[in-house]
């Protein structure tokens, strides 16, 4: 048994996947014989497929690690401990990243890179390390970010949007001397390939969105989707993907449907709430509003849905579908990957991105920073019934007030008297927090928004009964 850190681990899952993009630089081969996300192209490993969404979330590794040395300030001179076969397999690819070659030679490259490496750790790792200077390291993740993006900016078209699926075609081999035919036919090395590019599918935007702090930047790509065949106007939803029909069945399942029915160019709920949720973490406060209140069931005219509208379906479909009757029904209600994505939305609106904040490296403070709009609090006075540890109560809320529990044990209540949104320059920000210990009615008063470590700490415990937060 061989024991590291999430470093070490992490960096072999980047070697890996920065040695799997394909021929174009731009996608990310699917040598597992699965389309990742999106299973219905379960033809497309077979055609020589690949991802840009894998592609983006390497991306978004790489810089997640680096900004993770950023905020511990670490020396570059220190040095990480890495077993010996994924400290060569990382500095063959430092050298290939290095090269000035084009996508195919890289391919060749770095695939033989990552054959060998995978030739040594078959039946285990000889467990001798080598130390590798974080300054090495950085680097290392550096090139890897400068590579995708060049391969991103490859795949952009004059709009701006990019395919998120591709396959290739072989159009140039030769043999490969020394190694007998196998069952199936030669065995060849490949020399030259053809990229075909599918339309338009969500899940790349999703991604693409997750990878971009910039929210100018982020705007302009939702407003790009917005303005493509993947924003059904008629429902004011965001479908699956645009038109297929002119792919050929074997991409895979998806083809078999027509379109806006089920797994082809439908209203796929978790894709759908996977895209608004990313509106939303990138501080698209507006544009998140406007799509939840067309994308969101709850939302949604019970008639034309044909369910509950507390209930989501694993689709809905759209309006490129034949039958303009069905056009915004839901279909196969389930507890499905929207219902995360849900959960997720909520608690981002509610809580903010990250409401407990490193303070120092020992301590946790909390920051509750709400995105909520100015209608969502209540005009009158109201004593609902929450439930904490399975007992139902009634709590007294006063008019423009706002209520939720957090971490399923303390209730939170936001109070807005000028009744405005909590987000933007113009929000209302928060001037005092009161906390109520359980078993007590006295409150622990706190200037401002953040909850200070030992309160904070408290809150994490369950300790903390109420807080009450007052915005201006």
């Amino acid at each position: 048994v061989y024991k590291t850190n999430l470093l070490v681990k992490m960096l072999c899952l980047v070697a890996n996947k920065a040695a799997t993009l394909d021929p174009s630089g731009i996608g990310m081969d699917m040598e597992a014989n699965k389309p990742g996300w999106y299973d219905s192209l379960n033809g497309l490993p077979g055609l020589l497929g690949s991802s840009i969404a894998e592609t983006l979330e390497l991306k978004r590794l790489a810089l997640f690690m680096l900004d993770t040395f950023d905020q511990l300030s670490v020396n570059g001179s220190e040095p990480v401990l890495i077993f010996e076969e994924l400290a060569l397999f990382i500095e063959e690819l430092k050298g290939i990243l290095d090269e000035k070659i084009d996508a195919l030679d890289y391919w060749k490259k770095s695939n033989t890179a990552k054959e060998e490496y995978r030739e040594k750790v078959r039946l285990g790792i000889c467990g001798v390390e080598r130390e590798m200077a974080l300054c090495d390291v950085r680097r290392f993740l550096e090139a890897i970010v400068r590579k995708v993006n060049a391969g991103l900016q490859k795949a952009k078209g004059p709009d701006g949007l990019f395919p998120t699926y591709y396959y290739y075609k072989v159009t140039k081999y030769e043999a490969v001397d020394g190694v007998p035919p196998s069952k199936e036919g030669p065995r060849v090395r490949p020399l030259l390939f053809e990229r075909h590019e599918m339309p338009l599918f969500l899940e790349g935007f999703v991604h693409g969105l997750r990878c971009e702090k910039d929210s100018v930047l982020a705007r302009g790509l939702h407003e790009k989707v917005r303005k493509s065949p993947l924003y059904d106007r008629a429902l004011g939803m965001y479908k699956l993907n645009a038109d297929i029909t002119s792919e050929t069945e074997e991409v895979g399942r998806t083809r078999v449907f027509p379109r806006g029915w089920l797994e082809n160019e439908s209203i796929w709920l978790h894709m759908e709430y996977k895209y608004i949720l990313e509106l939303l973490r990138r501080g698209l406060y507006e544009e998140f509003y406007a799509a939840l209140s067309t994308c969101c069931v709850a939302f949604m005219p019970p008639k034309r849905y044909g369910r509950s509208i507390l209930e989501n379906s694993s689709f809905l479909v759209s309006s490129a579908h034949h039958d303009q009757e069905l056009h915004g029904q839901g279909f196969v209600a389930r507890l499905s990957g929207s219902t995360a994505e849900f959960i997720h939305i909520w608690m981002v609106m509610n809580a903010g991105l990250s409401p407990f904040v490193m303070k120092g490296k020992n301590e946790v403070e909390l920051a509750l920073r709400p995105a909520l709009k100015a209608e969502f609090f209540t005009k009158e006075a109201s004593r609902p019934e929450v439930v904490r540890d399975g007992k139902a109560f009634s709590v007294a809320l006063a008019a423009n007030t706002y209520a939720f529990m957090f971490m399923g044990r303390t209730l939170v209540v936001y109070h807005n008297s000028k009744r405005k949104d909590t987000f933007g320059a113009k929000g209302a920000k928060a001037v005092r927090t009161e906390l109520v210990y359980a078993g007590t009615k006295k409150a622990h008063v706190v200037s401002g928004a953040t909850i200070p470590c030992a309160q904070a700490r408290d809150v994490r415990d369950g300790k903390v009964e109420r807080i009450d937060i007052y915005l201006e």
